[in-house]
């Protein structure tokens, strides 16, 4: 090995030891509670080389953000292969993002803060678009379900909204939820619960009224369960959602 290439994974490995430590501080301590000094010396660095990667503390949670995303992403290769009609496909992504939520909040969390205007702002540019990219299969997923209902005719010829333009609705919906979900106790003021149940109900008036066959009344609570839960039983044959959950909790422990 040359030296230049035993220094690039040098430096590649230092990179990974700050990303995992910080993302096991944001969960100990909170995202307010991570300090470059004290992180570049849990690492047993000095403060100097962690800047060194990352130029802000902005581009090392985007860093820490695009690794789970990565992961994240990673569960939707599969789903517009799935054995289930393209509306059911659609469910399957948002129940995918409901599933991941559930067992990481703190990516969520994360994302959150990292997208409200004063911080993206101080988020270098390289480090945005490696966090776009690594969420790239969920947009390729996506548009590729509403490309193939088009086909079939499940859905109307598109007139103005293009495929991506149409993944716009469920990310709307989903991200929404996931922020007031995320927000202790405010939902509950308004004595409001279950809410990934609320979004699949809207998430289904959303299909209803895009007139995506076989259209489901999201004002029936056992056909949308029922609905919810054939397409969770064909996630979990294909190793996505819970069941990956649960396999990489396993891993964990």
């Amino acid at each position: 090995m040359s030296t230049e290439d035993r220094r690039k994974r040098e430096r590649e490995a230092r990179e990974a030891l700050f990303i995992e430590r910080a993302h096991e501080r944001i969960r100990e301590d909170g995202l307010l509670g991570l300090q470059m000094s004290k992180l570049a010396a849990d690492c047993e660095y000095a403060t100097g080389t962690l800047y060194q990667h990352f130029a802000s503390r902005e581009d090392l949670l985007a860093a820490v953000a695009a690794r789970t995303t990565r992961e994240r992403a990673a569960r939707f290769r599969a789903i517009p292969a799935l054995d289930l009609g393209t509306r059911s496909r659609m469910l399957a992504i948002v129940l995918t993002d409901i599933d991941f939520a559930a067992h990481n909040p703190d990516y969520y969390r994360l994302t959150q803060y990292l997208v409200t205007e004063v911080v993206w702002a101080n988020v270098s540019a390289p480090r945005r678009a490696a966090l776009l990219e690594a969420g790239q299969p969920i947009s390729e997923a996506v548009h590729a379900v509403v490309a193939e209902a088009r086909k079939q005719g499940d859905l109307p010829p598109a007139c103005e909204i293009s495929e991506e333009e149409m993944g716009l609705g469920p990310w709307a919906l989903n991200v929404g939820m996931q922020s007031l979900a995320n927000a202790q106790g405010l939902l509950d003021a308004y004595d409001i619960h279950r809410p990934y149940d609320h979004l699949i109900r809207h998430f289904h008036a959303l299909m209803t009224g895009w007139r995506w066959e076989p259209r489901l009344d999201p004002d029936e609570p056992s056909v949308v369960r029922a609905e919810t839960e054939r397409v969770r039983a064909v996630l979990r044959e294909a190793g996505i959602g819970d069941a990956a959950a649960d396999r990489e909790e396993s891993a964990a422990g």
